[in-house]
């Protein structure tokens, strides 16, 4: 009689046992915000909520969890994992849903040679702030950084047997796929358009 009341104890425990020793899985979620800083292999981003968030992207598939750049805004689908003694928050699935101005202004950017018709001159501004001269022999520029709507080229001019090195600031007064439009407080209009 005793043991006849005692006999759902031995499979409650079981059960017991097998919630406790089942690895809980973490949910994925997803958010969408902008990229304030982004290395090989982290993403730091401010979210619509106003929360920052820092998401490795660590031996992730470029296909899926593609390289952003700052100031895009992204869907991002992430997962807390284990690493060590503390929880990181892993990249599972990227989406960039508007680009940053610095997706449209890395190009060649050309006009025509003023003195040379048939030629164009220009810059070539590349992934990581690297730039170059494009037909012009004198004026040679090396780096360039973007400031909301200012562009800062740093040049030497080694015109006249001497080498002048400078940082020239820019409003951008239009940048889009076709077009990219300069200008400084003097007076100064730089039209370029997108070397095809």
């Amino acid at each position: 009689m005793i043991m006849k009341n005692y006999y759902w104890v031995l499979p409650a425990f079981c059960l017991m046992l097998n919630l406790f020793s089942c690895k809980q899985e973490t949910k994925e979620q997803t958010v969408s915000g902008k990229v304030v800083d982004a290395t090989m292999n982290n993403i730091m981003l401010v979210t619509t909520s106003g929360d920052t968030l820092n998401i490795s992207t660590m031996d992730t598939d470029p296909a899926i969890v593609p390289g952003v750049l700052l100031e895009d805004v992204v869907n991002i689908t992430y997962k807390p994992e284990k690493a060590g003694e503390s929880e990181i928050l892993k990249a599972v699935k990227l989406e960039v849903t508007t680009h940053s101005p610095y997706y449209y202004i890395q190009s060649t950017w050309v006009e025509p040679n003023p003195i040379k018709p048939t030629e164009v001159q220009g810059i070539t501004l590349k992934e990581g702030g690297a730039a170059s001269s494009v037909g012009m022999e004198t004026l040679l520029f090396s780096k360039w950084v973007m400031n909301g709507n200012n562009l800062m080229l740093t040049s030497q001019s080694i015109g006249s047997g001497q080498t002048l090195e400078g940082t020239d600031t820019l409003q951008i007064i239009r940048l889009d796929t076709d077009s990219l439009i300069l200008s400084r407080p003097d007076g100064f209009v730089w039209r370029l358009g997108r070397q095809k």
